[in-house]
């Protein structure tokens, strides 16, 4: 099979087509497109098929999950045009899996998941903020203290 980079960059490519194509992405039928361009042969093909399926779902399922989930500008070939931050798809959870949805396919209940989603990061981002904050405050405090402590107090030394 392809080196990890390959095939990293075969999946990022069809999960663009269909995201381009308004299509439903599953990670099911991207692991299938791959693996049937990809054949293995021998006695034992279907066991490491299914074990590649497996790890292959999982990878896939976890590239799916990052999609509209950063703060960051999308990128111009995901953005939703007329936006800056909305993707053309969003990460749902559909008949038991996870599906990449286009964004007019898209429930008000699933984009309402997906908010709900997003405001939970920020409020974890925030109090991670805090806490690094508090962090550096109190390792400059402490390295303030270490440094008036290493100094050495003057010593006047009176002639003989």
């Amino acid at each position: 099979m392809a080196k990890d980079a390959a095939l990293l960059a075969e999946f990022h490519q069809l999960i663009g087509q269909r995201m381009d194509k308004g299509q439903i992405v599953q990670p099911r039928q991207i692991v299938e497109e791959v693996l049937e361009n990809k054949p293995l042969a021998g006695p034992y093909a279907n066991f490491y098929k299914s074990f590649a399926k497996k790890h292959l779902m999982s990878v896939v399922t976890q590239m799916l999950k990052r999609i509209g989930m950063s703060d960051d500008p999308a990128s111009s070939q995901m953005v939703f045009p007329g936006h800056t931050r909305l993707v053309k798809s969003y990460p749902v959870i559909r008949d038991g899996g996870r599906a990449l949805v286009p964004l007019s396919l898209c429930t008000p209940q699933e984009l309402s998941g997906h908010i709900l989603l997003l405001r939970k990061q920020a409020k974890g981002c925030e109090n991670h903020a805090a806490e690094l904050e508090e962090y550096v405050a109190n390792k400059t405090s402490l390295e303030a203290a270490q440094t008036s402590k290493k100094q050495p107090e003057a010593v006047q030394v009176e002639p003989a």
